[in-house]
């Protein structure tokens, strides 16, 4: 075999290039500390490599918006600390200015100072961060409370937010944060539930009432009505009216409204009919045989019929029958909505029923017709009314004791519901306490600004509404400095993890490097002790 120079020269380039090659990538290893730069390299690293990165940018967005929400609760505390300092200044002042020896011009300076508290709740209230104001919550461009132009302390009614000094601009929403997949903590705190006492759920509502107490159901009897409900609301007299006949197709209704129309310290609010009747039971129905069932609320009534060729005697049967009746809607193979109103479901495997939400009842009629035995079977009950439920609850902070004939319409007995005691506009307390200052309305409850003796024990219950969500946001805080140090520690873990698969041992790659710089000087003194030899050498 013949070996040209050519082929000599080729082949000293190659080894060159592959040894030269190698120390480039030593000395990429070196630079960057990483084991390869590009997938080739190392393909089976490349998916667990991806993998973790991709988990350690999600931790990094948890720690950041984290670590972001925490700033703003700890901001958060800091002027609810303010709120907290401005409720003990104020009870302080309402107690000395019950001193009788006070002139008139004392008095007007205490009230003076109360006016000026209130500006600092309002400055706190409508506090900012980053310029977003963080008791609106969700409308944080907007601001939260401002000072209500029709207030009129003669008009002023605690279950009534129009009357009230300030208006809440902001909602009902506070901001959710997800801390670890799939679970979520409030991060801020609304203007409803600090300052105004109102739950976010009674807010989103409409604050009507503001308030609710203790709460029964009343499961409604209209065969025993009318009879008259006793209600004692604290101290106060006793206090009559009656709960009325059914007379029209929405019994329940009817008694709320009652109980609304009254203000004895009780708010009524009025539940769909709903039932559970339970399989439709035809065994042994064949052909001949019919069921026929009509649902009928307010005059409006539905009516199917199973006769086994149409629809079968079974509860797929009915629900098909229901789903084909004129105006029915949302109908699938399960359930639907019929044209009066009545929602029905079979998922349970049970036939349930539900009304409309303004509480008129549903009428059920079977009609049988079975020639080879004795009528049976059918829904559970048969022939029946369904009625509404009414939550009956307090909207007054005194507990109130119901009791009277009236019970047994409502399906009550004899009972204490418990008030809304502890939950308290901060801002009408304020107002109103600088109002009986300035006054010198000591202890009579019907004066201006309800007394300052009243105004007190609120000023008290401010206070401790005031402490009771700050320890709530600092509860919530704690938890979300635990999951940074979780996240923190599920980091490292995932460096570690990251690590073991791309980063080079430091010791070992430059220990390489001079192993290869040394081949690569030898490949090149070889090369040119070769590339010096000449045929001429040979003659």
């Amino acid at each position: 075999m013949k070996v040209t120079d050519n082929a000599t020269f080729r082949l000293m380039q190659t080894n060159l290039d592959r040894v030269s090659n190698k120390l480039l990538d030593l000395r990429y290893q070196g630079a960057t500390g990483l084991k390869f730069n590009k997938a080739s390299d190392a393909p089976g690293s490349i998916r667990p490599v991806l993998t973790t990165r991709t988990q350690m940018s999600r931790t990094d967005r948890y720690l950041e918006t984290m670590g972001v929400s925490l700033d703003k609760m700890q901001a958060t505390d800091g002027h609810m600390a303010s709120v907290e300092n401005i409720m003990q200044r104020a009870k302080e002042l309402a107690l000395s200015a019950i001193n009788s020896s006070l002139s008139s011009a004392d008095r007007q300076t205490i009230a003076d100072e109360i006016a000026e508290l209130k500006n600092q709740l309002l400055d706190s209230a409508n506090a900012t961060i980053d310029g977003k104001y963080i008791f609106s919550g969700f409308k944080e461009n907007t601001i939260p409370f401002v000072e209500n132009p029709d207030y009129d302390p003669a008009l002023y009614d605690e279950n009534n937010v129009n009357t009230w000094p300030y208006l809440y601009q902001g909602d009902a929403n506070p901001t959710m944060l997800e801390i670890t997949p799939g679970e979520y903590v409030s991060v801020n705190i609304t203007g409803n539930e600090l300052f105004m006492g109102v739950t976010n759920e009674l807010a989103a509502s409409g604050y009507n009432p503001p308030y609710l107490g203790e709460t029964v159901t009343a499961t409604l009897n209209p065969a025993t009505a009318p009879g008259p409900l006793d209600l004692t609301i604290g101290d106060a007299p006793l206090v009559s009216y009656v709960i009325p006949a059914d007379t029209d197709a929405n019994y329940a209704a009817n008694v709320a409204n009652v109980i609304n129309s009254n203000p004895t310290g009780l708010t009524a609010t009025v539940n769909a009919a709903t039932t559970d009747l339970g399989p439709l039971n035809l065994a042994g129905y064949n052909g001949g045989d019919t069921y026929s069932l009509s649902v009928d609320v307010a005059g409006s009534p539905i009516n199917v019929t199973l006769d086994g060729a149409t629809y079968d005697y079974t509860l797929q049967g009915l629900a098909n029958a229901l789903g084909n009746t004129v105006g029915a809607i949302a109908v699938t193979t399960t359930g639907g909505t019929l044209a009066n109103g009545v929602t029905y479901d079979i998922s349970s495997g049970s036939l349930v029923l539900t009304g409309p939400t303004t509480g008129e009842e549903i009428s059920l009629t079977e009609t049988i017709f079975d020639p080879d035995s004795s009528t049976s079977g059918g829904i559970s009950g048969g022939n029946q009314t369904v009625y509404g439920t009414v939550d009956i609850a307090t909207n007054t902070r005194e507990n109130v004791t119901i009791d009277g004939a009236g019970l047994t319409a409502l399906g009550l007995t004899p009972t204490t519901l418990d008030g809304h005691s502890g939950r308290i506009d901060i801002f009408s307390i304020l107002t109103r306490t600088e109002e009986a200052v300035r006054a010198g309305n000591f202890d009579d409850p019907t004066g201006p600004g309800g007394s300052i003796q009243s105004q007190v024990d609120n000023l008290e219950t401010a206070a401790n509404q005031n402490r009771r969500v700050r320890s709530r946001l600092g509860a919530r805080a704690g938890r979300v400095e635990t999951a940074i140090s979780s996240q923190e520690g599920v980091k490292v873990d995932l460096e570690q993890i990251l690590s073991r698969y791309q980063d080079a041992d430091v010791i070992e790659t430059f220990n390489n490097i001079v192993k290869q710089e040394t081949a690569f000087q030898a490949a090149l003194n070889v090369t040119a002790k070769i590339s010096q030899i000449s045929i001429l050498d040979y003659f």
